[in-house]
């Protein structure tokens, strides 16, 4: 799948686009504006006074004739256009407060064949495994609190959409799966396939992430057999673990499903950039476009979440290698690694967790950490009273250091302003900004009542054991018998 092929299509036919939660409008405006051959663009919201913001903006921008209001729950709006076929969207851009889940039944019913789903996620708390419940409850899978999070959590919204559609017997090709900023941006194509539904088991696996050592195992759920025009789905078989890790002798947590095939298309994402290249004067931001798009590109594809070496010594109480030594020292063993535009520190590599603690062990080999730190039975001890397997090559090679890296792109963009993060939900504005907002709520839920005569009907806990030395100026009484419960009750009986 590539630009091109979306281009000629767009040439065939126009399209449609639905914003199925618009807020402003602007995105929709942008859209019409910036878009050839769109035949009608529908900008919805549930809200009264957003919808009144969305038809200003239209008539301002002067694109009525292309764009057009709608006051509607987005669910309903989108079951609405199931059917007819003719009545489904090529286009649909979810980006709501907080998660998608309660949209994406009714996206995936409401796109059209081969259709573009556009998604954003803003609650990354919960993917990222602070609330694990509250992701399992939306998303069908159990978040992992990792140094791998944030990839983890754009193969958690991946399953689940690809769950939806599979339900009606369609299936999702992600195009580009972004984790950037405080959100996720994932853009999948929707298929209807009965056959390929059946895979859907095979491109899910759970993983098993040690409590000690934190590296992980990948245990597929399915797999898929095909033998010339026989093809037979069966349960994957396992486990892939023991009961204990191999490396550090602690025990496991599982997580997933998550969505372990490809989470970008190649072909989409070289095409993406070659038109950067070519309209490069179109685009405001087009030197961090091009360097995430670059790192996605330079990410191994078969090879789900990631590395963080920094942590892994941090087990061992070692000092780090450089990326590059580390990088040299997996691709002298054979094997192939990455960055990930997921994490700066992040590395992805097809070498097995055996070989890169072997790899680490030679490097405490070559610097020896202080055995003080490292107590018995911990992750470190264990790990290192075994013997390397090879001894590892740190000698930088130039294959080593990634292209982007070597072009000085710009890959790994700071925050651009002060208090750069997610924002609340709209509502009614009272403060000019946020740094006021902070200034003017500040402990505002810890000040309590300010009469002195609230205080002093609870006794001072201090005096009961007799070290308060405030004596008349303690808020609290110091008369014993004062008890609000036990007055509350006397009354009651009077």
């Amino acid at each position: 799948i590539s630009n091109s092929d979306i281009r000629v299509a767009n040439e065939k036919k126009s399209y449609t686009i639905l914003e199925a939660l618009s807020a402003t409008g602007l995105r929709s405006v942008r859209y019409a504006l910036e878009i050839p051959n769109i035949k009608k663009i529908v900008a919805n919201d549930l809200s009264h006074e957003a919808e009144k913001t969305i038809r200003r903006n239209i008539a301002y921008n002067k694109v009525d004739a292309v764009v057009q209001s709608s006051l509607s729950d987005a669910s309903l709006l989108m079951y609405q256009h199931r059917f007819p076929l003719s009545s489904r969207f090529q286009v649909i851009d979810l980006d709501p407060f907080g998660s998608p889940s309660q949209f994406l039944d009714g996206a995936v019913q409401a796109i059209d064949e081969g259709g573009l789903l556009c998604v954003t996620c803003t609650d990354m708390a919960g993917l990222c495994g602070n609330h694990g419940e509250a992701a399992y409850a939306k998303y069908g899978c159990m978040p992992l609190k990792s140094k791998y999070c944030h990839e983890m959590a754009l193969r958690i919204v991946l399953s689940c959409i690809d769950s939806h559609a599979n339900r009606y017997k369609r299936y999702i090709e992600p195009l580009l799966s972004l984790s950037v900023d405080f959100y996720l941006r994932i853009f999948v194509r929707v298929f209807s396939s009965p056959s390929e539904v059946k895979r859907s088991a095979s491109k899910r696996s759970y993983v098993f992430h040690c409590s000690g050592c934190e590296t992980f195992h990948l245990q597929p759920v399915g797999k898929s057999v095909e033998i010339g025009n026989s093809k037979k789905y069966n349960p994957a078989t396992g486990p892939v673990v023991s009961q204990l890790c191999d490396e550090c002798n602690h025990v496991f947590k599982i997580g997933g499903p998550i969505w372990s095939k490809s989470i970008h298309s190649e072909t989409f994402v070289t095409s993406l950039l070659v038109d950067i290249e070519k309209e490069k004067d179109c685009y405001s931001t087009q030197q961090r476009i091009r360097g995430t798009l670059s790192v996605v590109l330079e990410e191994l594809p078969d090879h789900p979440l990631y590395l963080v070496i920094d942590h892994l010594c941090n087990v061992l109480h070692s000092t780090t290698p450089s990326h590059a030594q580390f990088r040299s020292a997996v691709i002298h063993a054979g094997y192939e690694i990455s960055s990930t535009h997921a994490n700066q520190a992040g590395l992805k590599t097809s070498a097995p967790v055996s070989v890169v603690w072997d790899i680490l062990r030679s490097w405490v080999k070559l610097h020896p950490v202080n055995q003080k730190k490292i107590s018995s039975n911990s992750p470190a001890s264990v790990i290192l009273s075994k013997e390397s397997k090879f001894t590892a090559n740190f000698e930088i090679i130039q294959t080593a250091v990634p292209q982007s890296k070597m072009m000085k792109l710009l890959r790994y963009p700071e925050n651009p302003e002060a208090d750069w993060g997610p924002k609340s939900k709209a509502i009614k504005k009272e403060f000019s900004s946020l740094s006021e907002k902070r200034q003017t709520l500040q402990g505002k839920r810890k000040a309590g009542p300010s009469d002195p005569a609230f205080y002093r009907q609870f006794p001072c806990k201090r005096f009961k054991i007799g070290i308060c030395d405030l004596g008349i100026n303690c808020k609290y009484s110091h008369e014993s018998s004062t008890n609000p419960t036990q007055q509350s009750n006397s009354t009651s009986e009077n």
